[in-house]
């Protein structure tokens, strides 16, 4: 995480409501005057606005529908790097502040969605050029850093937030790896008909390490959790319907349209949804614990991965630098 500093963008209905709210040093930079803001980084903290231009993610509150959009950037690989996951951790400490205690009728977005900016592509997982560099050089420390810091924005996604929202994963185009697991800690799941989806680590004798066998035993038992971690195939988003993974599927190019008319058609159970799905994990909950023991195996066996395995994830590695986002 940023070093974080004083500031006061509690946002209510767009507007600034109390202080002392803490904000990422990066973005305090971003709210000063244009002229000493960065480039890059476009961010009107001082009107209260949810409409932020990160370097790695870029929101838009769309007011008529109750959607709050997030769209990751993918600009150098098609995963999660480490600097879309500090933006990833940055954007919810935001957010997890400024709205604590808020009633659902106070809220000025009910969804918050993942998308993607990259095309055909929703996430490519981890980021598999920074894994085999740092498990060549035997960085534990900078492997686990970045398994924790998953594990963060994964789980809090998991929670909502902690807010009265339903989060979303429009997936509009590949999720595959940590793109699955990311995908499984959602509220709602939009896949267009073109997505695939797959458990790839296998095949480089790794498993899934940021919460696919805890979020898939909850969601399809642990017989099928099984399969699909060890049979390493890629999927269909038909066939993530039959299994219970992919809420709704739409044509090409429809996810956005399709999430607007569902959260219009539910606009008056738009509680009932949430507080469902809520009590749903209520059951059987995944405690961060649990994710944080099972991502602590990960780093283990990734440490021993040969020269062979490291070569395989070399070249999915290049697949996901080559499907980055066109900018």
């Amino acid at each position: 995480m940023v070093e974080m500093a004083l500031i006061n963008p509690a946002f209510i209905g767009g507007e600034i409501v109390n202080d002392n709210v803490p904000m990422p040093a990066a973005w305090r930079r971003a709210a000063a005057p244009q002229n000493a803001a960065p480039a890059s980084t476009v961010v009107d903290i001082r009107h209260g606005r949810l409409d932020l231009d990160l370097p790695n993610i870029v929101t838009r509150l769309e007011r008529e529908s109750g959607i709050l959009w997030a769209h990751m950037k993918h600009r150098e690989r098609a995963c999660f790097t480490p600097e879309l996951m500090r933006d990833g951790q940055d954007l919810f400490a935001l957010l997890k502040t400024s709205f604590c205690g808020r009633r659902s009728a106070e809220m000025p977005f009910r969804y918050f969605v993942w998308a993607s900016k990259a095309d055909r592509v929703w996430s490519l997982g981890g980021d598999l050029s920074r894994f085999t560099s740092m498990i060549r050089e035997r960085d534990e420390h900078g492997l686990r850093h970045y398994a924790y810091a998953s594990i963060d924005v994964l789980h809090d996604n998991y929670e909502s937030l902690g807010l009265p929202v339903m989060t979303v994963a429009l997936i509009n185009g590949d999720a595959v790896g940590g793109g699955f697991e990311a995908m499984l800690t959602s509220d709602l799941v939009i896949a267009e008909r073109h997505a695939k989806f797959g458990l790839p680590e296998i095949l480089f004798n790794l498993f899934p390490g940021m919460g696919a066998h805890a979020f898939l035993a909850r969601k399809v038992g642990k017989a099928t959790a099984k399969m699909l971690i060890e049979d390493g195939k890629t999927r269909s988003a038909e066939e993530m319907v039959e299994l219970g993974l992919v809420d709704i599927v739409c044509e090409t190019g429809e996810s956005e349209a399709t999430l607007r008319r569902f959260a219009e058609d539910n606009q008056s159970r738009f509680n009932t949804e949430r507080l469902l799905r809520r009590a749903i994990k209520r059951v059987d909950p995944v405690g961060r614990d649990e994710l944080i023991d099972i991502v602590d195996m990960w780093v283990e066996l990734a440490l021993e991965l040969t020269d062979t395995d490291l070569r395989r994830m070399d070249c999915l590695a290049r697949h996901q630098e080559k499907k980055r986002a066109k900018v």
